[in-house]
């Protein structure tokens, strides 16, 4: 299938050292946002991505590829999690006003969801999520095999027009581990968007351990 636009973005790395989060990009520049105290999910960076844009026209599926690693995050957060969204919109959350973030969109989580309603039992995992007006859903039977520190996995995401949701997961030799494609049948998703995000969640309740989540050659497109 022909891709109608793709931005290459690079390598980037979420990282939390003594305490606070930085986003940093192969250029060596290092980016923080607003903080506040720990459990508040704002300590320190937790969002990259383009919270409003339209999708183009004539376009049905939009995709983010990447390779992801986490160095120590799986371990110094066990409850945490990264939330990767596409054919969506968000905001972030404004501790100086108190409201609250939200997102709408289709994606999936990487790490430990095994709280939440329908979310995997074992973690770290892969699983796919719909962002919704209301509240967000986990979907079930999603799942990849659970996943390890320090070892690069090799990730695709798409999402349709027509609500379909798919994620492949490789190795970093390029062999699948999970291959997911499904309807997402909530009508609370917006149709026509085309922003698209990574954060990171509950990733504040051990500031004391460092980790780093490094992501190499993002690409952000349409089809």
């Amino acid at each position: 299938m022909i891709e109608l636009s793709l931005k290459r973005l690079g390598d980037w790395t979420f990282e939390r050292i003594g305490g606070l989060c930085r986003l940093r990009g192969a250029h060596e520049l290092a980016f923080a946002a607003s903080a506040a105290g720990s459990g508040s999910g704002l300590g320190g960076v937790d969002i990259m991505g383009v919270p409003h844009a339209a999708a183009p026209r004539g376009a049905t599926t939009q995709f983010m590829r990447l390779g992801f690693r986490s160095r120590g995050l799986f371990r110094a957060e066990p409850e945490a999690h990264f939330a990767l969204g596409i054919a969506g919109a968000w905001r972030k959350a404004d501790p100086s006003t108190q409201a609250p973030g939200a997102a709408s969109g289709r994606g999936l989580v990487i790490g430990n969801v095994s709280g939440a309603p329908n979310g995997c039992a074992h973690a770290p995992v892969v699983q796919v999520e719909s962002f919704r007006g209301i509240s967000n859903a986990l979907l079930q039977g999603t799942c990849s095999p659970r996943l390890e520190d320090d070892t690069w996995y090799l990730l695709t995401l798409t999402a349709t027009i027509d609500a379909r949701i798919a994620y492949r997961l490789d190795d970093a030799s390029g062999d699948p581990l999970a291959e997911i494609d499904l309807l997402d049948e909530s009508d609370d998703v917006p149709a026509g968007l085309g922003g698209w995000w990574i954060l990171h969640a509950l990733s504040d309740r051990n500031l004391d351990r460092d980790w780093w989540f490094d992501i190499a050659n993002l690409e952000i497109g349409w089809r």
